[in-house]
């Protein structure tokens, strides 16, 4: 009796089944190897997490703006921090979308459209090797806590590797 289609068949299944298990956020990650064609392993579950986001070479926070006006300009900062042996990647464009927000109008100058944020349009800092931050500037029309949410594309990398991320990230603005 020949196994081989079989065995083809089992292969098959648990590759499929092995898909099956990923996270969203795992799905978003892309690695790129640097120097060694290593395997860099899924990141770890953060439950006990106290950033917006975290990661195994990364953490982002979100800092909301103390003192958000109705009608006025509002600032939001995420920032990022490389861990470990990882620092921010120099070469990346990093870049925000936010979410549609009702009552809110946004300002970014991106040519992406005025809810874009990136490096390209002055939005993104680089504070040291290990950290940079994302200005996301807003107007609220009226008095109301608002979230403010949306996609953050951003990069770290270790002498071995570059990630590559696009994380959901967002915090809960008053404006008064």
């Amino acid at each position: 009796m020949n196994d081989k289609p079989r065995l083809a068949l089992v292969g098959s299944l648990f590759v499929v089944a092995a898909g099956c298990g990923k996270s969203e956020a795992a799905a978003s990650r892309v690695v790129i190897p640097t120097a060694s064609a290593a395997a860099t392993p899924a990141p770890a579950a953060h439950s006990d997490c106290a950033h917006a986001i975290c990661a195994d070479n990364f953490f982002v926070d979100v800092v909301a703006p103390g003192d958000c006006v109705a009608g006025g300009t509002c600032r939001m900062t995420l920032k990022l921090v490389a861990t470990g042996d990882f620092h921010v990647n120099d070469e990346y464009p990093y870049r925000f979308r936010a979410d549609d927000t009702r009552g809110v109008t946004f300002a970014g100058t991106d040519g992406g459209g005025r809810n874009v944020f990136s490096k390209a349009a002055g939005d993104w800092t680089k504070v040291d090797a290990k950290s940079g931050s994302m200005a996301v500037t807003f107007l609220p029309s009226s008095k109301a806590s608002v979230t403010i949410s949306g996609t953050f594309k951003l990069s770290v990398c270790s002498k071995e590797d570059c990630l590559l991320e696009q994380r959901q990230v967002g915090a809960t603005v008053v404006a008064r």
